[in-house]
């Protein structure tokens, strides 16, 4: 009984917050890394006791990696793999019963672009799944643009 009573108690604070605000907070902006070269920046500042998940799934039999996908553009070349900077954790997740890599805390995603010709800014989504360790948040879709200085 106290155990049922704990759980329902923390299901109901997890999903009252997630209510209130998102638990994950992103902004984006571009840094001019080289001659016509810039990186897109995606930042996560997660909220403690959530995570979102690595863009690097082993099974798409769990939740929804992290992805960055930019904007096809005749201007614009994808350079590499995006790199995920941030606080990493491989575990046995419960929710899931499977081992997944969790990122938290304050977190970047990186996408190197070449740009060819004329292009002000580049633009892309992310799509993005958080969960705390009783529950989960739909996935989500952000759209983003980002100037190029």
């Amino acid at each position: 009984m106290r155990v049922s009573l704990f759980l329902s108690f923390f299901l109901l604070t997890c999903g009252f917050l997630t209510a209130q605000n998102s638990p994950v907070k992103w902004s984006f902006e571009a840094e001019k890394v080289g001659d016509q070269e810039y990186e897109i920046i995606a930042t996560a500042d997660i909220q403690a006791g959530w995570s979102v998940y690595s863009q690097d799934m082993e099974s798409a039999d769990g939740p929804i990696p992290t992805q960055i996908m930019i904007d096809k553009d005749n201007n614009l070349k994808v350079v590499g793999d995006v790199k995920e900077i941030g606080r990493k954790k491989k575990e046995y997740d419960e929710l899931f019963e499977m081992e997944l890599v969790k990122l938290s805390g304050r977190t970047t995603f990186r996408q190197r672009v070449k740009i060819a010709g004329d292009l002000d800014e580049v633009s892309g989504q992310i799509t993005f799944m958080t969960c705390c360790a009783s529950s989960c948040m739909p996935p989500k879709d952000i759209a983003f643009a980002v100037p190029l200085d």
